[in-house]
């Protein structure tokens, strides 16, 4: 199939200029970035004028989605372009170093695919949910149960690498993507929810057990704020408020939770629950949950 010029070169460079002013102080690409990308899009089938305008609009532009990656989503009249660069890690064992480049070519390749449903995703969406990496994982996986002649299918798919960096590279008719963005938006918003939070909960539950307790406890208040009813998220949401100190807040998430989700807590949660309240020096409530727990833990099998 053959495609119209996608646009006029001064054009898309001054839309994503202005694109690219809500990503505040995010990096500017190097001059570095900026050959690199240029030589592997001299190995793609793009035209000439393609590559020279994308260099451009890459040049003049702030990464996407407020992010320290190497990534760039582009916009034309009529094309969407999705680019990721990732660098790869050298290792000079045998063997060793093929396996490394093919992951990172996996990684680019799922990066860009993954770019493409955050540009697909409107500005409400957007503002409820603040991980982008689990929003592109569900809209991922939702995609994928559909029938495959409704799903993200770029026009253009090109996923290489060298030994230092993998680059990846999605083109896709920009009618296209906002028809997807439309059926994005149109699924009810307690879906979305379910999954982005099953989907978040890892990430809170890696840095919680790894005691770093000021890097979990935005992502549980993230869980938090969408009503994700999970017990054990929101009594590990304030053990976090207690290891950082903050004994109000971690007392009070503490007797929220078995006040509001005591129905699906057992004695372990319900007595760990009364563990948080007693170290924020709120004995009484404390002893008030132990005694609850007791009774719980006679009923259970």
């Amino acid at each position: 199939m053959v495609y119209r010029r996608a646009f006029f070169p001064l054009l898309f460079v001054a839309c994503l200029l202005i694109q690219g002013t809500a990503n505040g102080d995010a990096p500017k690409t190097s001059a570095n970035e900026l050959a690199v990308i240029g030589e592997f899009l001299g190995q793609t089938p793009l035209s000439a004028s393609e590559r020279s305008d994308i260099l451009d609009a890459v040049k003049h532009r702030a990464r996407d989605f407020k992010s320290t990656r190497r990534e760039w989503v582009l916009t034309g009249d009529s094309l969407v372009y999705a680019i990721a660069l990732r660098p790869v890690q050298a290792d000079n064992r045998a063997g060793v170093q093929a396996k490394l480049e093919e992951a990172a070519r996996k990684s680019a390749a799922l990066r860009a695919h993954y770019l493409l449903y955050l540009r697909a995703v409107s500005e409400r969406r957007k503002a409820r949910y603040a991980d982008e990496e689990s929003v592109a994982n569900v809209l991922s996986e939702w995609d994928g149960r559909r029938d495959e002649s409704m799903r993200l299918k770029p026009n253009l798919s090109v996923a290489l690498v060298s030994k230092k960096w993998a680059f990846a590279l999605l083109r896709i008719e920009l009618d296209r993507l906002e028809a997807l963005g439309e059926q994005i938006d149109a699924l009810p918003e307690k879906t979305i929810d379910e999954s982005y939070c099953a989907a978040l909960y890892p990430k809170a539950k890696a840095f919680f057990d790894q005691g770093e307790y000021e890097k979990a406890l935005p992502v549980y208040l993230e869980l938090h704020k969408l009503r994700w009813a999970r017990p054990t998220a929101y009594l590990d949401a304030a053990e976090c408020y207690l290891r950082t100190g903050d004994r109000e807040s971690a007392a009070r998430l503490a007797a929220e939770t078995a006040s509001e989700l005591d129905g699906s807590m057992n004695s372990l949660l319900t007595e760990r629950a009364g563990d948080i309240l007693s170290e924020s020096g709120k004995d009484d409530a404390a002893l008030e949950l132990y005694i609850k727990a007791a009774q719980k833990l006679q009923n259970e099998p």
